[in-house]
């Protein structure tokens, strides 16, 4: 299946600039058959589900990701029980959550 391109997202110089939605080979479980759902944007952001065919779902995930530099780093994790796992801080009430 190829990707499906959304467009072009951003006006950034570097990179792919379109967002996306793609198959990719599973982050879990490399060299089988079973295939991760990506969305990606421009300037590295991703959003990866991969639910390891599973029938109960319970080892379906979400995997935020991004690149810092040349390397990828999973920024959170949200599984099939709502638990929500996050790299770093989680700050509340100090933030003015909009878009810029």
């Amino acid at each position: 299946m190829p990707d499906i391109d959304l467009g072009l997202a951003s006006d950034w110089e570097e990179g792919d600039t379109h967002g996306r939605v793609k198959l990719r080979d599973s982050q879990v479980y490399p060299n089988t058959p079973k295939k991760d759902v990506l969305i990606s944007s421009p300037v590295s952001i991703e959003l990866s589900v991969n639910t390891n065919f599973s029938s109960s779902q319970e080892a379906d995930k979400i995997y935020f990701t991004t690149h810092i530099g040349n390397t990828k780093k999973i920024i959170a994790i949200l599984d099939s029980n709502g638990d929500l796992y996050v790299a770093g801080r989680v700050i509340q009430g100090q933030a003015d959550l909009k878009y810029r």
